[in-house]
């Protein structure tokens, strides 16, 4: 059995639970400005959360000699870190500016806060072609 799948399942366990559960009754339950602060918390921590596993994944996959799901894992790897190191305190930096007045910081934070989203959706479903592409593979043999 390919050990990192189950990574990969994990990972979108994860990922769902958080799209689908924790950012709507984040927003539902706290005020704008709690919910901000709770976001800056969790987010960095989702995603080096999302930058271990994936990393686990991907040493996994290279014992199990699998490159495809190495190569992917590995993406999703430093999309996470990405995420984490380098879009999460720009995209906090732009919210701040918009909050204080500045028009442009506004456009720019949506942006980025776009991207941020299109990576984590991208990881989503990279996660979850390796579990199809697989375990099709598997079946058809």
């Amino acid at each position: 059995m390919i050990l990192s799948l189950f990574i990969h399942a994990a990972n979108i366990g994860f990922m769902l639970m958080f799209a689908v559960v924790v950012a709507p009754a984040v927003f539902k339950v706290l005020s704008q400005k709690a919910a901000s602060s709770y976001l800056r918390v969790l987010f960095p921590r989702l995603f080096m959360f999302g930058f271990v596993t994936s990393s686990i994944a991907t040493m996994l996959s290279l014992v199990e000699r699998e490159i495809l799901i190495t190569m992917v894992s590995t993406a999703i790897a430093f999309g996470f870190l990405f995420n984490a190191l380098v879009l999460t305190p720009k995209i906090n930096k732009f919210r701040d500016r918009a909050n204080s007045g500045e028009v442009d910081a506004e456009k720019i934070f949506e942006r980025l806060h776009l991207f941020s989203v299109g990576i984590f959706g991208s990881q989503f479903f990279a996660s979850l072609y390796v579990i199809i592409s697989q375990t099709y593979s598997t079946l058809s043999q």
